[in-house]
């Protein structure tokens, strides 16, 4: 059986950890000729204090309206880590990123997927979840994850 990448998406946050796994999927998508896609999920509670959301305060005007600069800024970081030669494409979507990821890789038929992993400890983890680990689990592609 031969292994063909062709279609690599790369989730990313802006954490060094996904820039990083946008440079492993540079090297894969050298390797087989293969195009890039950056993803990054658009959260409104990433952009929320922590305190707010648990006490059930309101979403401030400011979330919202400026979660489409936010993203541009992130995806604008990640297009510095694709050199020349390289084909991209660019997605932002709105929603929980575990799921985002799996539905957006199973909809558009990746060969591949290029994670990174924040590195999150036992206890965090267990907190807040896992999206490379629910990736992993949920993905219908392989998933390369970057530590």
């Amino acid at each position: 059986m031969e292994v063909m990448y062709k279609k690599i998406l790369v989730p990313i946050d802006g954490s060094k950890s996904s820039f990083d796994a946008l440079s492993h999927a540079v090297a894969i998508a050298r390797l087989f000729d293969a195009e890039i896609c950056i993803l990054y999920v658009s959260v409104l509670s990433q952009q929320l204090p922590l305190y707010d959301q648990v006490t059930g305060s309101t979403i401030p005007v400011y979330s919202y309206k400026d979660s489409e600069n936010f993203a541009k800024a992130i995806i604008a970081e990640a297009l510095k880590y694709v050199p020349d030669g390289i084909r991209v494409q660019t997605h932002n979507e709105l929603g929980e990123p575990r799921i985002a990821i799996t539905e957006f890789a199973k909809q558009h038929n990746f060969d591949i997927i290029v994670i990174g992993s924040r590195g999150l400890g036992t206890i965090s983890g267990l907190l807040l979840g896992s999206v490379s680990t629910y990736v992993i689990r949920n993905s219908k592609c392989p998933v390369f994850v970057v530590k």
